[in-house]
């Protein structure tokens, strides 16, 4: 037997030994609910198990066809692939329930070395990432020392004919995903790397629309403002989940400054983020894009609250991610950014900005609020909870989830801290003043063994704080604007159909905003609502997404049944 056909038997029988190694990774943590899985957490799917076996199937094909010099290369990347390739993807669906796909890769092309750091700082301490270090090494092991005596490598034709059936598990997936049952997001995560070159199309065509709507802004040409506020503050929080508001019922009290204002807001109570990722969902709630057309955002708030007559300042202490994240909403007005600063150091810059205010004037503040990791997010005096022991519905939280939880509470105290000053300024400054504040997203912190774990089909990643504080001067001014908020206080509202709603509250009209678009008219169009862009309905009474007994059943009739577990998916545009 020569050299390559012994190099050619070993590498191929200690991959058919790695492949359980591989399944074990992927699967393994829903079989240990209590250390890696909440029990709130849905278990991985059987479909997203059987989409590594069809990738690692495709993978090792080439194995039975190459010869030579190239088969030896090839075998060497597999082996890096086995390496690097496996554990990042299996990571990704043990941490995220969701395999590597374009929105990751944006996510990359967006994070900052800060965020990257405390991220990673985060994992490396995790039993995630012990886990798949593990699991990992162990198959790397078998690649490398261990392999069964089996019969002698097949023949050409052999070869080929096993090369064909390795090939055939993702082909059908692809084709199923492609042309059966098309998904440009790609739902179907079992072609994952099939699929990526039609997402990262899918993905930069989204783009290059946002930035034409940004250079290119279609403003109504009847656009005018009736009845403005004198100043508007719009605060975008971060990763803040309503739950977690003792404004909406939680029991810790994480809002007192909201809480002892409370006569003086308009607190919506059914309101849901678009998307569970802060440019993504940024793009909706600021924009005219909406689930069931993502191809035409049109203009942004800003611009179109510039164009009627608004000054516009705005400051962060997010940091500037460049043309192709949500900095790109806020680029035209030059924010001041206050990178690693609390959010307290905002105050400083609404204070500037009333001193100098000429007409009227809108103030956008973009927070860090819950932002991983936490307990970075908040000074020490604000580190309010330090229970050891926490209880929910289901009764004694795992300790492991109890110092996720404490920190976490605090980021929301803190926030309302912020809140409650910035209001502080404006009742100092006095006249028709407006502050509206939202959070992009939610987030999962019960469901995390660390934070930031974004299941996005769980409630908690959606559903978020939504609410408007009207200064006296203004409900004098405008009562019927004011009333009309009120009565939709319960309305079920997705962000990325509460665009003229957010227009109307600071004056912005135009024929061109139909009322059936506008939250506050009585003419609302309700529609239903969905998660993770359109691909699956939210569930307004059920545990999670994928339970029927919903309040928006009879809406059903514009959208098309998606899959057969009776999932409807919102039109493509």
């Amino acid at each position: 037997m020569n050299e390559e056909t012994t190099t050619r038997r070993k590498l191929i029988e200690s991959m058919w030994l790695f492949l359980p190694v591989y399944l074990i990774l992927i699967s393994g943590p829903d079989l240990l609910p209590h250390v890696f899985v909440h029990h709130n957490l849905a278990p991985l799917e059987f479909g997203d198990v059987l989409s590594a076996l069809a990738g690692y199937l495709f993978a090792l094909a080439p194995l039975f066809l190459l010869r030579g010099i190239w088969f030896r290369c090839y075998a060497a990347a597999l082996t890096a692939f086995a390496a690097a390739g496996f554990f990042v993807n299996g990571y990704a669906m043990i941490r995220f329930h969701a395999p590597v796909q374009t929105g990751t890769l944006d996510l990359l092309s967006t994070t900052s070395w800060r965020e990257s750091r405390e991220f990673m700082l985060r994992e490396l301490a995790s039993l995630t990432t012990l886990y798949c270090i593990v699991s990992t090494a162990a198959g790397l092991l078998i690649l490398k020392y261990l392999g069964l005596r089996v019969r002698q490598p097949l023949n050409r034709k052999r070869s080929a004919l096993v090369a064909l059936a390795c090939v055939l598990p993702i082909a059908w997936v692809y084709t199923w995903c492609t042309w059966i049952r098309p998904d440009p997001v790609g739902r179907c995560s079992a072609a994952w790397f099939a699929l990526l070159p039609n997402q990262w199309a899918d993905s930069r065509k989204q783009m290059d629309v946002l930035h034409d709507c940004l250079r290119n802004p279609q403003i109504p040409a009847d656009l005018k403002l009736e009845g403005p506020a004198d100043t508007a503050v719009i605060v975008i929080g971060e990763s803040a989940a309503r739950a977690h508001l003792s404004l909406y019922g939680y029991g810790r009290e994480t809002t007192p400054a909201l809480d002892g204002m409370k006569d003086e807001l308009v607190v919506f109570r059914n309101v849901i983020a678009a998307m569970p990722v802060t440019n993504y969902a940024l793009y909706y709630a600021l924009t005219f894009k909406t689930i069931a057309d993502q191809m035409h955002p049109r203009a942004t708030v800003m611009e179109v609250l510039e164009r009627a007559g608004y000054h516009i300042d705005a400051s962060s202490t997010q940091e500037d991610f460049g043309p192709n994240s949500a900095s790109a909403l806020f680029a035209k007005w030059t924010p001041k950014y206050h990178d690693n600063e609390f959010d307290e150091c905002l105050l400083a810059d609404v204070k500037e900005a009333l001193a100098k205010r000429e007409g009227p004037t809108l103030i956008v503040l973009h927070i860090m609020g819950s932002h991983i990791t936490y307990r970075n997010r908040y000074p020490e005096t604000f580190n309010v909870f330090t229970e050891t022991e926490l209880t929910d519905s289901a009764g004694e939280i795992n300790p492991l989830f109890v110092e996720n939880i404490n920190t976490y509470d605090n980021t929301i105290r803190y926030t309302d801290y912020v809140l409650g000053e910035i209001v502080g300024q404006l009742k100092e400054a006095g006249g028709k003043n407006v502050l509206f504040y939202f959070s992009d997203h939610g987030e999962n912190v019960e469901t995390s063994f660390l934070q930031n774990y974004r299941d996005a089909e769980k409630r908690d990643s959606y559903e978020v704080p939504f609410l408007f504080w009207f200064s006296p001067e203004y409900r004098a001014a405008y009562p019927e604007r004011v009333a009309a908020a009120e009565a939709a206080v319960d309305k079920p509202l997705q962000m990325d159909r509460t665009t003229q709603g957010i227009l109307t509250v600071f004056g912005a009209t135009s024929r061109e905003y139909p009322a059936k678009d506008d939250f506050l008219s009585p003419e609302f169009e309700i529609k239903p609502r969905y998660l993770m862009e359109g691909r699956i309905r939210y569930r307004e009474n059920g545990t999670d997404a994928k339970h029927p007994g919903t309040a928006e059943a009879e809406f059903e009739g514009e959208f098309e049944v998606a899959d057969e577990a009776g999932n409807e998916a919102a039109p493509e545009a």
